[in-house]
């Protein structure tokens, strides 16, 4: 069975982990201790993971391209060019969204870096959020992101990256983040309650992925 390797923590991962357990496709969950990091890196492409071992051996880096593959692999990505279209650009504006919210302030000390999320916040960041917000709020009751009635890897995208953003993981964004965005608090929370996806964090829910469960 392919092999996904990645830390323990939700993270860059967690989208491929769903759509495994949704699609009921069996795979190893292989979870990196951080002390045993260093003498495993140089194993991955690129010395970085998500990895996914595929079947015959081969490892696919890059968590853009393991989503889409394990998202065609278990029925979560639509056929209709159309609707995959419509999928991706709800990642790409997820993409746009960490880049402006998060990106400029990796390196920075502690109290410059919650500052700078906290401008963002206020400027660029809080735009694109209120894009995805506008986004969402037409299937926030009914139907998903890529059009019609079947939910994909776009839907998984924004569940797991709003859910990632406020789970207290970054400092300087806060944990009821949501409450200015009610159509992505309604969707973030529509996307937990689906019956596979409780069920997942049911079982897996201590630590960061408290936060994925309904009304976290």
């Amino acid at each position: 069975m392919p092999k996904l390797f990645y830390f323990a923590f939700p993270g860059r991962a967690e989208v491929a982990r769903l759509a495994f357990h949704i699609g009921n496709v069996d795979f190893e969950d292989v979870r990196i201790d951080g002390p045993s990091w260093p003498g495993q890196k140089s194993k991955f492409p690129f010395g970085q993971v998500p990895v996914l071992q595929l079947d015959d051996g081969r490892m696919l880096a890059q968590s853009g391209a393991i989503d889409r593959y394990v998202a065609k692999l278990t029925g979560l990505y639509p056929e209709d060019p159309v609707q995959a279209a419509f999928a991706d650009q709800a990642v790409f504006l997820l993409q746009d969204m960490w880049e402006a919210l998060l990106t400029p302030s990796w390196s920075l000390p502690l109290e410059e870096k919650v500052k700078a999320r906290q401008e963002a916040l206020a400027g660029k960041g809080g735009d694109k959020l209120k894009a995805l917000d506008k986004l969402v709020e037409p299937v926030q009751q009914s139907g998903w992101l890529a059009g019609g009635e079947q939910l994909s890897f776009g839907d998984l995208e924004v569940f797991v990256t709003l859910t990632n953003l406020t789970s207290g993981m970054f400092e300087g964004i806060p944990k009821d983040l949501l409450k200015d965005y009610p159509a992505l608090k309604a969707f973030r929370n529509r996307v937990a309650a689906l019956p596979a996806i409780k069920a997942y964090y049911d079982k897996d829910g201590e630590g960061l992925r408290a936060a994925f469960k309904p009304d976290a």
